[in-house]
């Protein structure tokens, strides 16, 4: 994990999935193993926790240096709580929400968020492709976060989608299996930079 973080330091940011077997089937790793990790990079590293404990992580996370945290507001009674805590660190508080989660709930958060990550397909299903109805949901969410918060896209994006999902007003995605299935991870983000003319 450690020298895969290293080669791929250069694109700047490295988005971490952790899983705990409870939220999602999969598990994936946890604190310790991102404590291991952060030394090997200098890339700015944010956690997108698919937990059902997301209070378990947050401190940690943070005292590993990780600068931007996403929870899931399906495993949080009580939103604002996380959301407080992760400004107090000084770490970028972001609110995630499934596929099925009603963007509307963002109205009742938009002051605490400083980014909204919006998934774009339905995790673990057979057919992981982008689910089009994201365009509107995208859209909606732009409008809830307002021009002080960023919107973000994770879930099925690929090279030949992801100007239409710029234009819905996206700041940035995720593309993590498109990135790591490429033969070359790095010479594949700098073709997608330049034909992004840097804009991604």
């Amino acid at each position: 994990l450690g020298e895969n973080a290293r080669k791929l330091q250069d694109i700047g940011f490295l988005h971490l999935y952790i899983e705990d077997g409870n939220f999602l089937p999969g598990i994936s790793f946890g604190v310790d193993a991102v404590r291991d990790v952060a030394p090997y990079t200098s890339a700015e590293l944010d956690a997108h926790l698919m937990v059902t404990r997301p209070d378990a992580y947050i401190r940690g996370l943070a005292d590993c240096g990780v600068r931007r945290i996403a929870v899931q507001v399906e495993s949080c009674p009580y939103p604002s709580r996380q959301l407080n805590t992760l400004r107090r660190l000084g770490v970028k508080a972001g609110l995630a929400l499934t596929y099925k989660t009603d963007v509307r709930i963002l109205e009742n958060y938009a002051d605490l968020i400083d980014y909204v990550l919006l998934w774009t397909n339905e995790s673990d299903c057979a057919d992981l492709a982008f689910k089009p109805h994201s365009y509107e949901r995208i859209r909606r969410a732009r409008e809830m976060v307002g021009d002080g918060g960023e919107n973000w896209a994770d879930g099925g994006v690929t090279k030949d989608i992801l100007k239409a999902v710029r234009a819905a007003a996206v700041d940035a995605v995720s593309m993590g299996r498109a990135l790591l299935e490429a033969a070359d991870p790095l010479a594949w983000h700098r073709g997608l930079m330049d034909e992004a003319e840097g804009d991604v």
